[in-house]
């Protein structure tokens, strides 16, 4: 009987001691297997302004069957957008992010947080007004390069050339400006419409039902919505349930402010400090009498609030690998960022699509002229892919899109195949805290030796 209980407590210990290593395993750095991943990267050369995103800009159609590009709209925002890059980090995925100048500088540390953990940055004007509905295009012109000054500001960085319209409406003026500037402008394939109140259930099957029905596009979403937030760990495992895949894009040369421009924005900085100059406030404030503050628990390796909870019994069936769904508090903290960004009119509110206005630059004058400008040069090719024969494109002739990592349409380098983890072991209940492997051990010596 002592020798039996023996065996068993030697098993118990092989499996605590050899805990740490697949929980270390489980967080380790990405690519990691069992995650949705990014299967291609592309670098897009924004010479002249090409436009993406079949809805308006038709010439530039470079993905694949089966191939999604995620896209978030007019953040960063408190909960929200730390919800989002949390759902995309556990999956290892990549996106890319049309920042509001307002937004960014109000809360530079969360547009910080986003490049850090390699999505992509782009701009979506400075206060999100609509540029056809602006009187002269010279107040036009002070959106778009107020929002790519405040987005660069924040970020402390190089920032894409993108731009994406807001309300999705372009101008002549606006499409041969950004044309000239080298800017990329972004529409859609696939609109989520998430600003329109729903549940994450009924955003999850729309879009799902509109992907399933086209087979492949960018996917326009808002990084400000917490139905958005809440819905996108479910639209994850969808996608990777289905066979989806997803693409990354990156641009070839970073976008180049202009010193006028970027000279306004530092009074609308007030006096926020350059990235890198900031000190610890630690070392400038110093508690001297009474009791100093909690340390901050996302200082301490811990999930801050608003990040992704286990997820209530009513969302288990819509999410195929049990996915975490955000939660997000009942109300906002006192605190207030340095600098909050201002709200921008009601007729113009952030998040708010409206793909059925009339104007489309793939039919103007400017954004034929722009195509047509467009050297025969065959830009693409592919770099590296994860496997597969080469496959020839039809249009790879007049694309500004170059695949640099993944499954490319031309040519194989190397292979970037995710490495294999472990499976987390004994992971805590919702609400209790884990137990050291001491502990465990001194609960198992006790249930089989007693005292």
């Amino acid at each position: 009987m002592v020798i039996h209980r023996v065996g068993f407590a030697i098993f118990w210990l092989a499996l605590l001691l050899g805990l740490p290593a697949a929980r270390a395993a489980d967080e380790a750095p990405c690519p990691r297997a069992g995650t949705l991943g990014v299967s291609r990267t592309v670098e897009i050369d924004t010479t002249g302004g090409p436009g993406f995103g079949m809805e308006h800009y038709k010439a530039y159609d470079f993905l694949q069957d089966k191939e999604v590009v995620l896209t978030f709209d007019d953040g960063p925002q408190k909960y929200t957008t730390e919800a989002v890059l949390k759902a995309l980090a556990d999956e290892c995925v990549k996106a890319t992010f049309f920042s509001i100048g307002k937004m960014a500088l109000g809360y530079p540390e969360i547009i910080r947080e986003v490049s850090k953990a390699g999505h992509t940055v782009g701009t979506h004007t400075w206060s999100h007004k609509a540029i056809a509905k602006l009187k002269t295009f010279d107040d036009g012109k002070d959106e778009i390069e107020r929002g790519i000054s405040a987005v660069h500001r924040a970020v402390g960085g190089p920032i894409a050339p993108f731009f994406r319209f807001p309300t999705l409406v372009d101008t002549q003026e606006a499409v041969a400006y950004l044309g000239k500037r080298n800017i990329a402008m972004f529409s859609t394939d696939i609109d989520s419409v998430d600003y329109r109140p729903q549940t994450a259930d009924h955003l999850v099957k729309s879009l799902m039902q509109k992907l399933d029905k086209r087979g492949k596009g960018i996917l326009l979403m808002h990084d400000i919505h917490k139905t958005t937030a809440k819905a996108l760990p479910m639209i994850l495992a969808q996608l990777k349930a289905k066979g989806y895949k997803i693409v990354h894009m990156t641009a070839k040369s970073p976008v180049t402010t202009l010193a006028e421009y970027d000279q306004a924005i530092e009074k609308e900085a007030k006096g926020l400090p350059q990235v890198g100059a900031e000190k610890p406030l630690s070392s400038i404030v110093k508690t001297v009498g009474g009791t100093p503050p909690a340390e901050d628990s996302s200082a301490a390796g811990e999930e801050p609030e608003g990040l992704p909870a286990p997820p209530p019994a009513e969302a288990a069936s819509s999410s195929p690998s049990g996915a975490a769904l955000p939660s997000f508090p009942a109300a906002a903290p006192k605190a207030e960022p340095q600098s909050s960004p201002p709200s921008p009119p009601v007729q113009n509110m952030p998040g708010k699509q409206s793909s059925a206005e009339p104007a489309k630059a793939a039919d103007s004058p400017a954004a034929a002229a722009a195509a047509a400008a467009r050297p025969i040069e065959a830009p693409v090719s592919t770099v590296s892919q994860s496997g597969g024969a080469p496959v020839s494109v039809a249009t790879a002739e007049s694309s500004p899109v170059k695949t640099v990592s993944g499954v490319g349409p031309v040519a194989t380098v190397h292979s970037a195949e995710p490495a294999p983890s472990g499976d987390t072991l004994d992971a805590p209940h919702s609400g209790q805290p884990a137990k050291s492997i001491s502990e465990k051990l001194k609960e198992t010596w006790k249930f089989w030796f007693g005292e």
